[in-house]
């Protein structure tokens, strides 16, 4: 049975290391190649090969993409304990390969999406050009002095006051799975006016979502950075929905009609070290998933970020320089019928300073309704009906 959910409706009330062969070709395994023959156990004819590599006594991990006939392992070997190539966790895709080659970008997305590949949604955009790097780095500056302000000037741009939940949050005002957020933060949408409401006009609530932001006078910075900050991930946001309605099967432009007037969310947030006698966990934000489309991150050196592999472990989304991470919300896992997954995904708070992140939300527009596409042919099917995908989307919405 098809399920319509309207967008609107979802998002108001969802208010390296050195390189050198592994020690025993055994302990590869290939998880995708593209544009050669299908993968074995130890090599890839033709194709690009993505390996996670993780050490037995540690949490890190490193990814590689190599081209490349005979496989080779990434890692470190010290003390004769060799690093193990276990299953795939996100590719490091290039953000000039995206306006290169949408089409080849589009497989190695395959390979971070797809469920029956071990895919979990997550995956990183590297080597941003230079005017993102600066104007990440400005931006993040900016968002320090911001969290730095008197407790009283922050509050003065209150949540409360903006009927579009803009503006200002305390530490503990939202809560995620039943805990409280141990974040500030403050939110930020496209700068327009309000719309003009009648009440006899129907299933216009989300309309409410439309309208200004709440701007903070100091520091006088952060609006114009958050301004060009927001077209640009809107901009990158596209580009990537187009290359991953190709990895869908489809055309570039087969998922445009959900974005025609795309609604974009946008946040700073500043989580606070804890205090030295603090109780409970050390969570900023227990695990969820994203309601959205897609999430782009940019984060700050101190980590923090975990994601939900393909076997059930948490694997930390390492900080790296000049890229963004992304997630994969739950509007993909609905239209793709549970093959392409949410990103469960959690924050830790920092134990030595406090951490800075900015995620950008990128949803379809509020009047458009989202259904299970019909991909038969195109990518494997989980189960028969779309319906019995694992989608929490498809539980939580009645059909």
């Amino acid at each position: 049975m098809a399920v319509r959910i309207s967008c609107g409706l979802v998002l108001l009330f969802a208010v390296k290391a050195l390189v050198q062969p592994p020690a025993k070709s055994e302990q590869v395994q290939v998880l995708g190649c593209f544009g050669g023959s299908k993968p074995n156990s130890t090599r890839c004819q033709d194709g690009k090969c993505f390996y996670r590599c993780v050490h037995p006594n540690s949490n890190s991990t490193e990814l590689a993409c190599k081209e490349q006939e005979t496989l080779h392992m990434v890692g470190v070997s010290a003390g004769g304990i060799s690093w193990a190539c276990q299953d795939l966790i996100r590719p490091e895709l290039e953000y000039d390969h995206l306006y290169s080659d949408v089409g080849d970008f589009a497989c190695q997305l395959s390979a971070a999406c797809r469920v029956g590949e071990g895919g979990t949604g997550c995956f990183l955009v590297s080597r941003l050009p230079k005017r993102l790097e600066s104007l990440h780095e400005d931006l993040l500056q900016s968002a320090r002095e911001f969290f730095s302000l008197p407790p009283d000037q922050k509050e003065q741009l209150d949540y409360h006051l903006s009927p579009e939940f803009r503006g200002f949050m305390r530490q503990g005002a939202e809560n995620t799975a039943g805990a409280v957020d141990e974040r500030e933060q403050i939110e930020f949408g496209r700068e327009e006016s309000r719309p003009v409401r009648s009440r006899e006009e129907p299933h216009t609530l989300y309309n409410r979502l439309r309208g200004p932001n709440l701007w903070p006078e100091q520091p006088t910075s952060l609006r114009p950075l958050m301004t060009s900050w927001l077209a640009e991930m809107e901009e990158l946001s596209r580009q990537l929905t187009r290359a991953l309605a190709v990895s869908l099967g489809l055309t570039e432009t087969g998922l445009d009609a959900y974005f025609r007037e795309p609604h974009v969310q946008a946040k700073l947030v500043h989580y606070p070290t804890p205090a030295k006698d603090a109780e409970g966990g050390l969570l900023g934000v227990g695990p969820h998933s994203d309601s959205g489309f897609l999430t782009l991150l940019l984060q700050d050196s101190s980590g923090g970020l975990d994601f939900l592999d393909a076997s059930g472990g948490w694997v930390e989304a390492t900080p790296q320089p000049a890229s963004v991470v992304c997630n994969l919300g739950e509007v993909v896992q609905l239209i793709t019928g549970g093959r392409y997954p949410a990103t469960v995904h959690r924050v830790r708070r920092p134990t030595v300073a406090g951490r800075l992140s900015a995620p950008f939300f990128w949803n379809p527009s509020l009047d458009v309704e989202v259904q299970p596409l019909d991909l038969a042919g195109k990518v494997p099917s989980l189960t028969g009906r779309p319906e019995e995908a694992q989608n929490r989307m498809l539980q939580r919405w009645p059909r």
